[in-house]
């Protein structure tokens, strides 16, 4: 197993986190010459889907840390990739759109809970906000053009 410091660690999670947006960027600009309207909404939804179970997964691993485990955390997490899994399954346009916006903002206000009661480090708490702000600007993009 390849184990980094934290010094080198930080970096390359700020990057992957980064580049984790890339798709969300690159679907929300109108006129791709290699997709169709209907084909770019689908990568974005289905991509926004996959982002959105991995991050509530990502909270699980945060709360498994301790002998105690909080049990909000666990169910909201579940909820709220079962919430953007779901909304795969609407017609694809705003609402489906809507729905995985509000699955962010609610993954965002579990991390903001966990990074409360010290669960989080500050680094990673603000980069979340950060990259959380991109991915609903590109949703809010996306609800606003259609």
């Amino acid at each position: 197993m390849l184990i980094m410091s934290t010094a080198l660690s930080r970096p390359l999670t700020r990057s992957l986190t980064y580049a984790g947006a890339l798709p969300f960027l690159i679907l929300m600009v109108p006129g791709l010459p290699f997709f169709d309207a209907a084909a770019r909404l689908s990568a974005f939804l289905a991509y926004g889907a996959v982002i959105a179970g991995f991050m509530a997964g990502t909270l699980w691993g945060l709360v498994q840390r301790d002998d105690e485990v909080p049990v909000a955390p666990l169910i909201a997490s579940n909820v709220l990739a079962l919430a953007a899994w779901a909304s795969l399954l609407l017609s694809p346009g705003e609402i489906a759109l809507a729905v995985q916006f509000c699955a962010f903002l609610g993954l965002l206000a579990v991390d903001r809970h966990l990074a409360g009661q010290g669960l989080e480090q500050s680094w990673y708490w603000q980069l979340r906000l950060r990259i959380t702000g991109i991915v609903c600007l590109a949703y809010a993009v996306r609800i606003v053009l259609g």
